[in-house]
């Protein structure tokens, strides 16, 4: 199991289930991570996500506001749980058994192993159908744009947190026969968490449309690296460095990295891997050349100076090089 997920299991069940004092962590943003962990299909059968459930309960009573929708996803995961194991817990039933009487009490059906989305959970941090990702909020309002920092106002949207990787792109090709892509079985970009490349324009927007979402336009993309103050890169003005970024490794033998590899390399928003890693398509064309599209980002191989979030370069839509993946948005 991942580190973090355990170290987040841990923290449940002692300050939960053993009354012991931890130092608190923020609550709902663990629940978005052990959401989109145990909602992922290979750990459908896994009990530990009771602690989901022990946490999505105690969140009720914190968060008056969204009261129910913890208390539904509580249901959900407790009731999987006692599936899986058919074993009796205190810590469960007692918790079921006020969930039952808090649904009756309101006059509120819960069908079994409901599903609601988690968007409705976490207003920043959202986990979307089934593995496609996790995402963070970009809020409406002005930015600087570009190299020539011109002033941009966009709408609210939500942007994926990281680019979409060869897992969550193997999970698409397997749902819908699609083809799998360029390099695919090449070992230096076969990383399971790394980002997926060897995609087309075409083949971005075909992965985007199946988890209901899009491309971000070249002046989405920039705001969710370079947030509103003009920063040269996602972190600021500081100098790129290899905490913060996968850059000026050999063009031929150099590889990408996985997309939890970087944390300090965040935007403003907590997106990430946004300087360096892979190019990113964009829905943006050429001023003068509609025939190509703006990508952004840098990749693996490229020198600091490209990392740069007004940086931007052109590639034909058919191109599909071992430099360019993408990631997707969706409206608020």
């Amino acid at each position: 199991m991942d580190e973090k997920i355990r170290a987040l299991n841990e923290y449940v069940y002692s300050k939960y289930v053993d009354g012991i004092r931890v130092e608190d962590l923020d609550e709902e943003a663990a629940c978005a991570e052990l959401e989109a962990h145990f909602s992922r299909p290979e750990h459908a059968n896994d009990p530990e996500c009771v602690y989901l459930g022990i946490l999505s309960f105690e969140l009720g009573y914190e968060v008056e506001e969204k009261q129910e929708q913890y208390f539904r996803r509580s249901k959900l995961w407790l009731d999987r749980q006692k599936a899986l194991t058919g074993e009796e817990w205190d810590a469960v039933d007692d918790r079921l058994l006020d969930l039952e009487e808090f649904f009756k009490e309101h006059g509120l059906e819960v069908e079994a192993d409901e599903m609601l989305p988690a968007a409705a959970l976490a207003p920043v941090l959202v986990e979307q159908i089934e593995d496609h990702g996790q995402m963070m909020l970009v809020p409406a309002g002005g930015f600087l744009f570009g190299a020539a920092d011109e002033q941009v106002t966009l709408p609210a949207f939500y942007i994926d947190k990281y680019p979409v990787t060869n897992r969550e792109y193997e999970a698409f090709c397997r749902a819908t026969g699609y083809r799998f892509p360029k390099y695919w079985t090449e070992a230096r970009f076969k990383g399971t968490d790394a980002p997926v490349v060897g995609v087309s324009l075409a083949d971005a927007q075909k992965y985007s449309r199946w988890v209901g979402k899009q491309l971000p336009t070249e002046e989405q993309w920039e705001k969710a690296c370079r947030g509103v103050d003009g920063r040269l890169f996602p972190w600021g003005d500081d100098a790129v460095d290899e905490e913060r970024a996968c850059f000026g490794r050999d063009a031929a033998e150099g590889s990408t990295s996985s997309v939890h590899d970087h944390p300090s390399g965040e935007s403003p928003y907590g997106v990430g891997e946004m300087s360096g890693n892979v190019w990113e398509w964009t829905l943006t064309s050429g001023e003068d050349i509609e025939t190509v599209h703006v990508i952004k980002g840098g990749c693996y191989n490229d020198p600091p100076e490209l990392l740069r979030g007004a940086v931007r370069l052109a590639a034909a839509p058919k191109d599909k090089f071992e430099t360019i993946g993408f990631r997707c948005v969706k409206s608020a």
